[in-house]
């Protein structure tokens, strides 16, 4: 009977303890591309007091790569969390999104979304992006951008290639 806790306290304590590969493959396959309500718009209204905010209000919560160390070929996972109160209940922002990976300064990939909606409430968005299979090793950096006419913001993250 002792058995499936040692397993179970076994497998804590690898992801604790520093294998952190594994630790970025379990988080990366225990989320899904797409956006994902957390909180409704009447709790992000009451925690941002968005009454007394200039409206459309926007936060972005959290913006982060996994893993953080990547191969060529390979998919690393962009992740992020914004809350936003618009000037109407149920009223979306549309804009443009964009991303690129950038390396030595120069764009090797590029994406955009001409009519990307932001949303009320509280988003998680996750989006899984592919590296070149000719993608050299070094820093790179992973840009988001999105621009309406009344919200605009811009997330620079950087990352490893490492060698294959």
């Amino acid at each position: 009977m002792g058995h499936p806790k040692r397993l179970v306290a076994l497998t804590v304590a690898i992801l604790l303890c520093g294998c952190a590969s594994l630790r970025w493959s379990m988080t990366k396959a225990l989320r899904d591309p797409g956006e994902q309500l957390r909180s409704f718009p009447e709790e992000v209204w009451d925690e941002y007091d968005c009454e007394d905010q200039r409206r459309p209000f926007f936060i972005m919560e959290e913006s982060a790569l996994i893993p953080p160390r990547v191969k060529p070929k390979r998919d690393f996972n962009h992740r992020m969390i914004y809350a936003m109160c618009p000037l109407r209940p149920t009223e979306v922002v549309a804009g443009t999104l964009s991303t690129r990976i950038r390396f030595r300064g120069k764009p090797i990939v590029r994406d955009t979304m001409a009519s990307y909606e932001l949303r009320p409430g509280r988003w998680v968005v996750d989006a899984f992006v592919s590296l070149p299979e000719d993608a050299e090793p070094g820093v790179y950096a992973y840009e988001v951008q999105f621009e309406s006419a009344t919200i605009e913001f811009e997330e620079r993250l950087t990352f490893i290639v490492e060698p294959r």
